[in-house]
C-alpha cells in the first residue's frame, strides 16, 4: 500500500487539475496565419473562389455561436472521457497485493513502473495528438484516442506477465491523454474569455475526481471480482461513452467546420476551387516542433510549466504517502483507508466551484475597470488563493497526522490541499490559454509534459524523505518550497507579464 499511488493521474489528474494540456490551435481567435506552418489547403490562384468558400451561411455556425446547451454538451462529453481514463490511474492502489501476486512483482521499482509508466504516455501523447486535432479536427482525434485507450487498457487486464502489462500500461497512456490534449483548443473554440473560467472548471472536475475516487472504486470492485475488472469496467464505460459521443459531440474547430462546408458547397456548385493538399509531413513537423520551441524561447511558458511540474510533483508525492499515513499511524484496513480519499474528492469539487466562479468574477471586475479590455494577468489574483491553500493544507495534514490527532484533522488538511491544487492548476491553464490564444494548445501541452514527468518521478524519493524527516517536517519542507516558487511566479506574472508578452511572436492580441 505504501508504494501504491505513483500514478495519481495526470488528468487530473489531480490534475487533474488539468489541465491538462493540448496542442491544437484556436482559429476563431486568429489575427493572422501561423508563420511556422503552411495552411491546411492551398488554393490554386488561377481558380475562382466562390462566395461560399469565404463565408459561412447563417445556418452554419462556429462553435462560439452555438446555443449554450450545445456548448455544454461539447464540454461535458470529453470531460467524461477524462474521468474514466483518470479513474484507472489510481484504481490499482487497493489491489497491489493481487497484482503483485499474479504478475510476480517482487521489487519496489517494478510496482512503481506499473503506476508511473502511464504518466509517461500521458505526458508525451499530446505532442502528437494535439497537432493531429489541428489537421483532422477535435472529434476524430477524441474518438481515435479514446479507442487507443480502450484497446490497451483492456490489454492491461489480460496481460499474462509483468512485461506485457508494462507495455500495455505505457501505450494506454498515449490514448488516455486525448481529452486533456485537446482541452485548451476545445475550450477556446467554444467559450469566450469571460466565460472560460467556469467552463474550464467544469471540464476538469470529472478528471480531478477520477484519481480521488479511483482507490474507492478499486477497493470495492476487487472485493467482488478479480483485479482485472478494474481495467475492464473502465474499458466498457469508455466504449459506451464513444457510442454516445459519435452522434452528440460535434466538431468545434472552426477551420475544420469551414473546410467541411466548403467541400459540401463545391460538390453542389460549379466552378469548383482546385485544392491541393499540403504535404502532411511538413505540416506535422511544424506543429510538433512548436511546443518545444515555446518551452525553449517563451519565459511565460517556462515559468508556468515549472510551476505546474512542482505543483503536480508535490501533489503526487502527497498522494503517494497518503495511504501510508492511514495504514501506519491510524492502523486502518485498505477498504476503510480508501474512504479517506473522499476528502480529496470533496476538495476537488469545492475547488471547481471556487476556481470557476472566482476566476470569472475577478476577471470581469478587472476587465470592466480596464475599460472593457481583458488581460491574461487578470487570472493572477485567483492564483494567489490557490498558492496559499496548498502549503496550508500540506502543513495541516502532515503535523496532525504525525501527532495522531483524530482522523478528521488530516482529512481537513487533505481537503484544503486538493482545493488549492485545483485552483492553482486552473489559473495556470487559463493564463496560458488567454496569453497564447492562437497557440494555447501548444503552450498547454508543455505544461502537461512537465507535470506528468514530475508526477511520475517525484514519488520515487517520497519514502526516503518521509522516513528521514517524518510527516510533519517533510510536509513543511514541501510547503515552503512551493510557497517560495509560487509567490515568486505570481509576482513576475503580475508586474512583468504584459511586458514579456509584448516581446513574444507567439502572443496574439488579447480580446
Amino acid at each position: 500500500m505504501t508504494k501504491a499511488i505513483t500514478n495519481m493521474g495526470p488528468s487530473a489528474d489531480v490534475g487533474v487539475m488539468s489541465v491538462a494540456m493540448s496542442m491544437a490551435q484556436t482559429a476563431d481567435s486568429e489575427k493572422g496565419r501561423d508563420p511556422e506552418r503552411p495552411p491546411l489547403y492551398q488554393v490554386d490562384q488561377t481558380a475562382q473562389v466562390s462566395h461560399h468558400d469565404q463565408m459561412l451561411p447563417a445556418d452554419v455556425k462556429t462553435a462560439r455561436d452555438w446555443p449554450r446547451p450545445r456548448k455544454w454538451i461539447a464540454t461535458l462529453i470529453p470531460s467524461g472521457f477524462l474521468f474514466l481514463q483518470a479513474l484507472t490511474e489510481t484504481m490499482l492502489v487497493p489491489v497491489e497485493k493481487q497484482v503483485s501476486r499474479d504478475l510476480h512483482i517482487r521489487r519496489p521499482y517494478e510496482w512503481i513502473l506499473c503506476n508511473s509508466l502511464v504518466l509517461v504516455g500521458i505526458g508525451f501523447g499530446p505532442l502528437l495528438l494535439a497537432p493531429l486535432s489541428e489537421v483532422y479536427g477535435r472529434k476524430p482525434i477524441l474518438l481515435s484516442g479514446s479507442a487507443v485507450f480502450l484497446i490497451w487498457n483492456t490489454g492491461c487486464g489480460a496481460a499474462p506477465n509483468l512485461e506485457s502489462f508494462l507495455v500495455f500500461r505505457l501505450l494506454s497512456g498515449f490514448g488516455a491523454c486525448v481529452a486533456d490534449a485537446i482541452a485548451g483548443g476545445l475550450l477556446s473554440d467554444l467559450w469566450r474569455a469571460e466565460e472560460r473560467g467556469k467552463a474550464f472548471a467544469v471540464y476538469m472536475a470529472a478528471p480531478l475526481l477520477g484519481p480521488a475516487l479511483g482507490p474507492i472504486f478499486g477497493a470495492f470492485i476487487s472485493e467482488g471480482a478479480n483485479w482485472k475488472w478494474v481495467f475492464w469496467t473502465t474499458s466498457i464505460a469508455t466504449g459506451v461513452g464513444m457510442v454516445v459521443a459519435m452522434p452528440f459531440f460535434k466538431e468545434t474547430y472552426e477551420p475544420k467546420i469551414r473546410q467541411t462546408f466548403a467541400k459540401k458547397s463545391q460538390r453542389q456548385q460549379q466552378p469548383m476551387s482546385t485544392e491541393k493538399t499540403t504535404a502532411f509531413l511538413t505540416l506535422m513537423r511544424a506543429n510538433l516542433q512548436r511546443p518545444f520551441r515555446m518551452l525553449a524561447t517563451q519565459p511565460i511558458v517556462q515559468l508556468l510549466a515549472t510551476y505546474m511540474g512542482l505543483l503536480y510533483g508535490t501533489m503526487f508525492l502527497f498522494l503517494y504517502m497518503y495511504p501510508r499515513m492511514w495504514e501506519e499511524h491510524y492502523h486502518q484496513s485498505i477498504r476503510i483507508g480508501s474512504l479517506n480519499y473522499i476528502s480529496a474528492a470533496i476538495g476537488y469539487v469545492v475547488g471547481v466551484n471556487v476556481a470557476g466562479h472566482l476566476n470569472d468574477w475577478i476577471y470581469a471586475k478587472l476587465k470592466a475597470r480596464n475599460g472593457g479590455v481583458g488581460k491574461p494577468e487578470f487570472r493572477v489574483p485567483a492564483m494567489i488563493v490557490g498558492t496559499l491553500l496548498v502549503p496550508i493544507g500540506l502543513i495541516w495534514w502532515g503535523w496532525s497526522g504525525q501527532a495522531r490527532i483524530h482522523w478528521i484533522m488530516p482529512n481537513i488538511g487533505c481537503f484544503i490541499f486538493t482545493t488549492g491544487c485545483y485552483v492553482c492548476a486552473s489559473c495556470v491553464s487559463l493564463f496560458l490559454i488567454d496569453t497564447y490564444v492562437k497557440y494555447s494548445a501548444s503552450a498547454l501541452s508543455t505544461a502537461l509534459l512537465t507535470r506528468s514527468c514530475a508526477a511520475a518521478f517525484f514519488p520515487l524519493f517520497a519514502p526516503y524523505m518521509f522516513d528521514r524527516l517524518g510527516f510533519g517536517i517533510a510536509a513543511t519542507v514541501l510547503a515552503a518550497a512551493f510557497s517560495v516558487f509560487g509567490m515568486a511566479s505570481i509576482a513576475i506574472l503580475w508586474f512583468y507579464g504584459e511586458r514579456i508578452r509584448s516581446k513574444s511572436t507567439y502572443c496574439t492580441e488579447f480580446i
